[in-house]
């Protein structure tokens, strides 16, 4: 029997109570929209600010690309940076040289061994056949040859060296094809574009491209004590072999002497120095015309300033070199020069510091009246200098120094035979008496420069200032070396 169906609509039934709803309130709704905007600026900030940077670099790129392929392949605008490039390497590389220079040598077990030294150089005078490089490819070599493009080994002679700039010019017997043209150097900025060209490696003409990251680097020792250094700074990657290549500009002209790298692995890292061609050209010439080099002197010893110097001495904008000593007959004591005077211009060009000073002096030609400015306890003043020669200039007041030396040959019965240098005489109580030299000691070197003469010894104690000390090493008769620092004040 079924169940009857209940029909719930035949009750009057009331539907159950519901909880009542709390009404929103407005300020609820203001910290949620508040809470919400954080959120969205701290999680979805980077993330929109990410969207729309990354658009825009698309963006970029993508319409570089468009332009860049709108550019037909054969345009001039297209070509235009590459072609001054081609052009600049095409007008110098055929003037450029790769230089092997060999050597021999005595080894520990007394057998002769032959060595090489590889590098470049550039044609500077294709008619009579003069070549450029450094010192260092070629110190010490017994031939020389240079290859100039398929033109197979050339004998080549040493004309001249000067190794205080690490420079050398060399000669072939025939006449070359092609020889590089000299630019300026002075017009040179930090930011030009360089090219240079060299045999890293061996690897002949090889062509790298850079900027000039800075002028007028100085007291690197790079190329030995006594030496006078003025560099270019490049990143163009300079190596091993490009030593004596060409640095140019992109109008094809020499602009330098790619010289040295700046390097913890011997490899490139981005610093290059080259030789500019205002010295380079300047010191070839000269071993062109006279064999020889020759060099401004003032007689003075310069040093350069700090901020604590620079107020004491008057100086507002900190440039200038101090003038620490004058050497008594010199050119500079016989214009007035004095010390304490803070030099800040010569010959019209500003003085920055001590090293470029003191290079702009050995540039000066020897017999020429050049105009100084300088600051005399800081009132500006001017006189003319007449530019003695370094090399016949005294640039030590030995006698300031309280001794005298002697050039003794080890053999007076030979006219030919090498000298050596001897402490002659010893003023008592005076600077060298007191670091206990004597009399009969041989001179052996000034800081690290061997000497055998007076004219070697001035040349290396010109790098000092007397004020502050010159190294020398001695001798005893007995064979006992003893190392002195030679001071005296200044005036």
């Amino acid at each position: 029997m079924s169940q009857p169906e209940l029909d719930i609509t035949e009750f009057d039934l009331e539907n159950p109570p519901r909880p009542e709803t709390p009404p929103v309130r407005s300020g609820f709704l203001i910290v949620l929209c508040v809470l919400g905007l954080l959120a969205s600026l701290v999680y979805g900030g980077p993330y929109i600010a990410w969207r729309i940077g990354n658009a825009y670099e698309s963006g970029r790129a993508s319409a570089a690309l468009g332009a860049l392929k709108s550019i037909p392949d054969d345009s001039q605008d297209f070509n235009k940076v590459s072609a001054l490039f081609r052009l600049a390497q095409q007008a110098v590389a055929p003037a450029v040289a790769n230089i092997r220079a060999l050597t021999a040598s005595q080894g520990a077990d007394g057998l002769l061994k032959n060595g090489s030294e590889v590098g470049s150089g550039v044609v500077i005078d294709a008619k009579n056949g003069y070549i450029v490089t450094n010192n260092h490819v070629i110190k010490d070599a017994q031939q020389v040859f240079v290859r100039i493009g398929k033109s197979g080994d050339i004998p080549a002679r040493i004309l001249g060296t000067d190794p205080k700039t690490d420079l050398a010019v060399l000669k072939v017997g025939s006449q070359l094809s092609t020889e590089a043209v000299w630019g300026d150097s002075d017009k040179l900025d930090i930011g030009d574009w360089v090219l240079a060209i060299g045999s890293p490696f061996a690897l002949e003409r090889t062509v790298t491209a850079g900027i000039i990251s800075a002028k007028n680097r100085t007291n690197l020792g790079i190329v030995g004590d006594n030496s006078f250094e003025d560099f270019l700074q490049t990143d163009a990657p300079i190596n091993p072999g490009n030593s004596g290549g060409p640095l140019i500009n992109l109008k094809g002209e020499v602009i330098g002497i790619n010289t040295a790298i700046f390097s913890d692995n011997g490899g490139n890292q981005g610093i290059g120095l080259a030789i500019p061609a205002r010295l380079a050209k300047r010191i070839a010439g000269q071993i062109i015309k006279d064999g020889k080099v020759t060099r401004g002197f003032f007689g003075i010893q310069i040093q350069s300033m700090n901020e604590t110097m620079a107020r004491e001495f008057g100086v507002t904008d900190g440039k200038g070199a101090l003038v620490a000593l004058v050497l008594p007959g010199s050119p500079a004591a016989s214009a007035g020069l004095r010390s304490g005077d803070v030099i800040t211009r010569l010959g019209g060009e500003t003085v920055t510091d001590s090293g470029k000073l003191r290079i702009q002096i050995a540039s000066l030609e020897v017999g020429a009246k050049v105009g100084v400015d300088y600051l005399r306890e800081g009132k500006p003043e001017s006189i003319t200098v007449t530019v003695g020669e370094l090399a016949d200039a005294s640039a030590i007041p030995l006698d300031a120094l309280g001794f005298s030396l002697l050039d003794q040959k080890t053999d007076p019965a030979k006219a030919d035979s090498p000298t050596v240098l001897i402490i002659d005489q010893v003023t008592p109580g005076g600077p060298v008496a007191n670091s206990g030299i004597r009399p009969g000691m041989r001179v052996l070197s000034v800081g690290r420069t061997p000497v055998n003469n007076r004219k070697e010894f001035n040349e290396a104690a010109a790098r000092f200032n007397p004020t502050q000390g010159i190294p020398i090493r001695v001798q005893a008769p007995d064979g006992m070396v003893l190392t002195a620092i030679l001071t005296m004040g200044g005036r």
